[in-house]
């Protein structure tokens, strides 16, 4: 009897291995990292002000969900990059700097205040309309971002809703840092 009941276990435990389970165990579930978000912000607000706004205020591909706080805690790097690449597209080439085996693509400080885009100096020097742009959109864009930004010493974290942080870049563009400033004063 013993034999018998420990070969039909064993059989049994044999087969639980080799037999697929109906409940398998899944990976964790990852969201969108919120630089990645940010970026994207970042890099559809500037391509759009300098292509031209469209009518209606677009929606991130990387859409966070409605009214929730996206947090990002390399926020410097990602809005320096995204910004370059938005320029790219209109043959603005800038750099953040010349270090020792740094090509310029991002600002280095984890101060984003203290990050200034240049005309990168490889390339043709920018026109009056391509300067005029960049300083209006890159203080949009740094006051914007720095706004959200914890208020400490080398904080590179920054806390936003995509909406608001969208509406806010994009007013400061239109409209000018100090003609929007005003305004929220006003409200």
């Amino acid at each position: 009897m013993t034999i018998r009941t420990f070969t039909v276990v064993y059989i049994l435990l044999a087969a639980g291995f080799v037999w697929p389970g109906a409940a398998r165990a899944e990976g964790p579930l990852t969201g969108v990292d919120g630089c990645a978000i940010l970026a994207s912000l970042v890099y559809t607000e500037v391509t759009e002000a300098r292509l031209g706004f469209s009518s209606r205020y677009g929606t991130n591909p990387l859409y966070a969900g409605r009214n929730e706080i996206t947090l990002c805690n390399q926020a410097t790097r990602s809005v320096t990059s995204a910004y370059s690449a938005a320029l790219r597209q209109s043959n603005i080439f800038v750099t953040w700097g010349f270090h020792t085996g740094y090509s310029g693509d991002y600002c280095l400080s984890h101060f984003l205040s203290q990050c200034y885009p240049a005309g990168n100096p490889a390339m043709p020097p920018l026109g009056e309309d391509e300067r005029s742009f960049l300083a209006r959109s890159w203080q949009a864009v740094r006051d914007s971002v720095h706004f959200r930004m914890a208020h400490y010493p080398g904080s590179d974290v920054v806390r936003f809703r995509d909406h608001d942080l969208r509406q806010s870049i994009r007013r400061s563009i239109r409209f000018g840092a100090n003609e929007y400033q005003s305004q929220m004063v006003l409200q």
